[in-house]
């Protein structure tokens, strides 16, 4: 999720660009579109966006690492059509989960993208560190 906020007027309802495949973020996005109008400017834009969407939006990770979430970093799904994240940051701090498909299109969408023989190289979401994945083809 990449929140925008105006500056101007910060307590508005942010524009909202949800990450991961179209399935996925899709009814996150009808969500908020049909709960637009709910917006407190009165409350913070985390406890908004998090009663806007039925759901707890993540936090910071612990320093220590000992917080591995087991969902997909990218659309925060543990099962998707079946598939269950299994590409791993190799940052020992991060460690976060991924979807295969979901890190593919999360490097896809970054401007330094590097594809080679069905590979694709990255960064991690959280952490930035160096990634790589076999693209499903």
């Amino acid at each position: 999720l990449v929140v925008t906020l105006d500056p101007a007027q910060p307590t508005s309802l942010p524009r909202c660009r949800f990450l991961g495949s179209a399935k996925s973020i899709q009814p996150l996005q009808n969500l908020l579109d049909e709960k637009a109008d709910q917006w407190d400017p009165e409350v913070g834009v985390v406890e908004n966006l998090s009663s806007l969407l039925d759901l707890e939006l993540p936090g910071k990770p612990d320093s220590d690492g000992s917080a591995v979430s087991i969902e997909c970093g990218v659309c925060y799904c543990y099962d998707m059509e079946g598939q269950i994240p299994e590409i791993s940051c190799n940052n020992e701090t991060c460690r976060q989960l991924f979807h295969v498909e979901c890190l593919v299109e999360w490097f896809r969408g970054l401007p330094n993208v590097r594809q080679s023989f069905g590979t694709v190289f990255g960064e991690c979401p959280y952490c930035s560190k160096s990634m790589h994945v076999q693209a499903v083809l």
